[in-house]
Parts: C-alpha cells; structure tokens; sequence
C-alpha cells in the first residue's frame, strides 16, 4: 500500500540505481546465462519472448508484466509425474531455475543491495501492509560494521510461475513474512496484465494513496466475526479496483487489531479542535500546523515511512 519510491524515471538518479543493480552480476555471469536462455528458447521453440536477459533485469512494472503473460500463455511442460504420482517441476522449468539463479546464488546479492539502498529508497515499513516496520541494523565487529536486513525481498509476479523475471529489479518489492511468506505465497495481486501492473508499489504511478481511505464506521448490523453491533470498526473506503489489493491482503482484518489506534485519533481529534489548537499556538508562540504535528505527528510519520502513517492521515481528514 506504499510505493516503493525509486527516483523518477528518466533521471540521472534513477539510471544510477539500476546501473548500480546490474553491476550485482559479473559480465562473464551476464553472458552465461544469456547463451542458456538463448538455447533455452531454442530448444524449446519459444520465439514471443526476445528480451534478453539485462532488458529482463531492468525491465519496468509493464514490460514485467506483458512478459509474465507471454510466458504464461507458452505450451511448455510445468508439471511432469515424480514419485508416488505426485507431480513435479518439469524439466523445462528446472532448467529456467539454474538460468535464473535467484535461490542459493544471487538472493544474498540481492539483499544486500537492497541494504545499501535502503536509505535512498525509503524501506521502513512494509510495502504491502504498513503495519511492520522492514528495515536494515549493523553490527559492528572490531572496526568493521555489516548491514543485515530486517525483511522480505519478495517477488510481486511469483518467480515459481515464471523464473525468468527471477532477477528483475522492479520485480521486488521489499516486504514483512507476514504478507511475502503467510499471504501472498506464489499468487499475484490480480488476474490479468492491467491489474498487475496497477497494483504493484513499484510503479511510478501507484494509485493506493488516492483510491483507498481508511475508515471508522459504526456496525448496525448483527455480530459478524470482529465487528459488533454498535461497535465501530475499520473500513478500507476503495474505489477503481483497489477492493482487490485491500482483500488480497486481509487488510481490514487485520488493521481491525488496531482499531484502538484509530480512536485515539479521534478522540484526540474531538479534544483538540480547531479552535482549541489556536487558543494553544497563541499560548506557546507556535503556528497552529505546528501545535496540530505535535499532536498528531502526521507530517512526521509520513516523511520518515512509518507505520500507521496512513491510518494517521485518513483519520485526520
């Protein structure tokens, strides 16, 4: 529900950072897998795919996801029959595994980019939820101190189903266990390309924070799981397809943990009206914007990332 904020396209910023990513893989790597995925495609008679495989690494949100279409519409063998007549993962998409070595080869690599980034990138909490800070400590040994992260690098469009934008940089979206490993697994937000591409936090364009408002609501209706009856609740307010992405990630079940936080909001809200916060910034010589921040701490927890910092703006609206 946050994007991941990369420099605008088309900047000198922007180029350096994928620059950057590319310099992860070694030029003798980079050709190696290009001839594999060059007789790959070959031998398996795959010709709607040209990319190559540095177009495939540094790709953007639409090329990703038109490519995850195309490869998913290809009649190559998935499944083939294992032991016990369970089915496994073909050889085909094996062989894709070793080209695109994600696991056991270059995920460290990987990490560790997103560590020495994760400043410029603003990763604090998760891009999914909000609700769990992803961040990067250090630890200092001696003279020498080493960054380790404190989250997921999850693959948006599920390396399982299409290994060949394993190693796709707008492909990851840093993240908490809770949404990458217990909610999202292998599944995509969304069924089809256009969903795909709006729902990812990568875009440039990620419309959540305009079409999703967060919501007390009264329940008047019966008892229902976690709402009662006269009870307020937390209600995700969408529009433009954006119910989608808000169910995906049970959003609303689980912010309803946090309701409390939501009614102090209010209640701090109703005790310091607008006039009252006047009377308070003539008192201490502030603005009332500034005696409003240090209230509601808005400003602050937007431009530091922090958690609930939409719940925060949405409840202040």
């Amino acid at each position: 529900m946050r994007r991941v904020e990369y420099p605008k396209r088309g900047t000198p910023e922007f180029d350096a950072i994928k620059t950057a990513y590319k310099q992860i893989y070694t030029t003798t790597e980079l050709s190696r897998m290009q001839t594999e995925w060059d007789d790959w495609k070959r031998r398996n008679g795959v010709t709607t795919i040209p990319e190559t495989v540095e177009t495939l690494m540094l790709a953007d949100v639409d090329v990703l996801a038109d490519v995850y279409e195309r490869f998913s519409a290809l009649t190559i063998r998935r499944k083939m029959p294992g032991k016990n007549g369970r089915a496994v993962r073909s050889t085909e998409m094996n062989e894709l595994d070793a080209i695109f070595e994600y696991t056991r080869h270059y995920d460290t690599k990987i990490a560790r980019f997103f560590c020495d980034n994760a400043e410029e990138l603003h990763i604090s909490s998760c891009h999914y939820c909000e609700l769990a800070y992803v961040n990067v400590y250090r630890v200092v040994t001696g003279s020498t101190a080493t960054s380790y992260q404190h989250f997921d690098v999850d693959h948006y469009l599920p390396k399982t189903k299409c290994p060949i934008i394993g190693l796709s940089l707008f492909n990851f979206i840093p993240s908490c266990q809770v949404c990458n490993s217990r909610i999202k697994s292998s599944r995509t937000v969304g069924t089809m390309m256009g969903e795909w591409i709006q729902f990812s936090p990568v875009g440039e364009n990620y419309g959540f924070e305009d079409n999703v408002k967060i919501r007390l609501r009264m329940h008047r209706g019966p008892d229902t799981t976690f709402k009662k009856k006269g009870e307020y609740y937390i209600y995700f307010r969408c529009k433009n397809g954006f119910r989608k992405e808000v169910d995906f990630f049970h959003l609303e079940e689980r912010y309803e943990f946090h309701k409390m936080e939501a009614m102090r909001l209010k209640q701090l809200k109703a005790q310091y009206p607008m006039s009252a916060r006047r009377k308070i910034a003539r008192l201490l010589g502030k603005t009332e914007a500034e005696v409003r921040e240090d209230l509601f701490h808005k400003k602050y927890l937007k431009d530091n990332h922090r958690c609930f910092s939409k719940l925060t703006a949405d409840m202040l609206r």
